[in-house]
């Protein structure tokens, strides 16, 4: 077997991801690497912890053998020395689904590696003085790149020279006459009113907000909901529709709120299950402003986040009107496009698929600038009716038995909050939950048969 070399604080970073990597094979469940605990005490630069490994200060290459990675910080701003060194980070060519990454406390470089990153989002790198090819960066458009404020301190230099030939910048790319048209075209067909939610870190929500997590508002004349074990559920998300003003289909007033277990892997999730089993929707036509948050700690209502919850941490939430638009996702997406095409075209592409007519770049692209993922959203963002997103594909297939729950009641995505290095939400691997009801249902605040989905890469 061949062996492969990788720093110890890479191994302990593996470690503290998904275990102890027994197999070469073992990497392929890296989806974080965040933790970069040294763990050199246990295995040095000459004991071996398995024989297809040898520790080596510096080499990271075996970052290439994580195809699902999807979130690599390195750590800043307490190394001692002043600088994390890698020897070589090409590795990065290989992180195709990564999507948040952090090298300001490196000696990184070379901007041109970020070039061929088709999912990257979100990317904190070193002071500009410590950076080259920076022109590559004019054509991230749709990455969010911040810079350290000042150099680390001491001169950025890889712990062992590594001769690399340079990788020539891209000329930037930008969405294409054709391609935006088509992109326009596709908003004009498919584009619906809906409600964009926005997490406001910066707030502290009180018991009468509208937020994800947190201690909820109760109607104290009311039992407060337990689980399937008698234990207190935690708040999901609650929404104060007296304040949000959404209007119809939705109630123009009152609290909705959506409830899950403490303890559940799958965060009350029974997969094409209908009813309230392991989830609660409880509607308040009426908020009694008078309520405090000792009367319903007072209840065992958990105060934060508690047990397995997709929520990190309570955040209030603000919505927007926004038209919503279709994604590759969708069932009717084919047809769409091929119509869409035409349009613009001129062309007949009948028995052609999207993914096919396209190639991979334009592909990304077209479905990205439909979607806003500057607030760190991952798939699409949190939403109120609109086109539900997913990462997998829709349950609710044609003709068959969940087709009737046809509106989007709540999307709720997974966000990371780049200023606290966290996520905010997230759903297994960055994925994202979806809440389906009959139109009918909503339109007469029957909240009793609700679709509750969520996915993950």
């Amino acid at each position: 077997m061949e062996v492969r070399k990788l720093d110890c604080r890479l191994l302990g970073a593996i470690q503290n991801s998904v275990g102890f990597p027994n197999v070469p094979y073992d990497l392929r469940k890296v989806r974080v690497l965040d933790n970069f605990t040294a763990i050199s005490d246990l295995w040095t630069n000459t004991v071996h912890p398995r024989d297809w490994m040898e520790t080596v200060e510096g080499e990271f290459s075996l970052i290439a053998e994580m195809p699902n990675l999807h979130t690599l910080l390195f750590p800043k701003g307490r190394i001692p020395g002043g600088c994390f060194c890698i020897n070589d980070f090409s590795f990065l060519k290989k992180c195709l689904k990564l999507k948040q990454l952090d090298v300001s406390g490196t000696n990184f470089t070379d901007c041109s590696l970020l070039t061929g990153l088709p999912a990257l989002r979100i990317a904190r790198l070193p002071h500009r003085s410590q950076l080259t090819n920076l022109e590559a960066l004019d054509g991230l458009a749709k990455v969010k790149i911040s810079f350290l404020d000042k150099p680390i301190g001491q001169p950025a230099q890889p712990v062992v020279p590594v001769q690399v030939e340079p990788v020539p910048a891209p000329e930037p790319r930008q969405l294409g006459e054709s391609l935006q048209k088509l992109a326009d075209e596709l908003r004009a067909r498919t584009g619906v009113p809906a409600y964009r939610l926005y997490i406001e870190a910066d707030r502290k929500p009180d018991i009468f907000d509208s937020k994800f997590g947190g201690l909820p508002y109760w109607d104290l004349s009311k039992d407060y909901p337990q689980d399937i074990t008698g234990q207190p559920m935690q708040l999901l998300a609650q929404l104060n529709l007296s304040s949000l003003r959404v209007g119809k289909p939705y109630p123009e007033t009152g609290m909705l709120q959506f409830f899950i277990p403490q303890e559940d892997e799958m965060f009350g999730c029974r997969f094409e299950q209908i009813g309230q089993g392991d989830l609660r929707i409880v509607y308040h036509p009426e908020i009694d402003g008078s309520v405090t948050r000792e009367a319903v700690l007072a209840l065992g209502a958990p105060e934060k986040p508690c047990g397995q919850s997709p929520v990190f941490v309570e955040r209030a939430v603000r919505v927007e009107p926004q038209l919503s638009c279709i994604n590759d996702r969708a069932f009717s997406i084919e047809e769409v496009f091929r119509d869409a095409v035409k349009t613009v075209t001129g062309e007949d592409i009948t028995g052609r698929y999207s993914y096919d007519y396209l190639d991979e770049d334009e592909y990304n692209d077209l479905f990205e600038t439909l979607s806003d993922g500057s607030d760190g959203a991952m798939n699409g963002g949190h939403w109120l009716l609109g086109w539900p997103s997913f990462t997998q594909e829709d349950p609710r297939e044609p003709g068959g038995p969940l087709e009737e729950f046809d509106t989007l009641l709540l999307q709720i995505d997974s966000v990371y909050n780049e200023e606290e290095r966290e996520y905010d939400v997230l759903w297994g691997d960055c994925g994202v939950a979806n809440f389906f009801i009959r139109r009918e249902d909503l339109e007469n605040c029957d909240f009793s048969r609700v679709l509750y989905n969520w996915d993950c890469c």
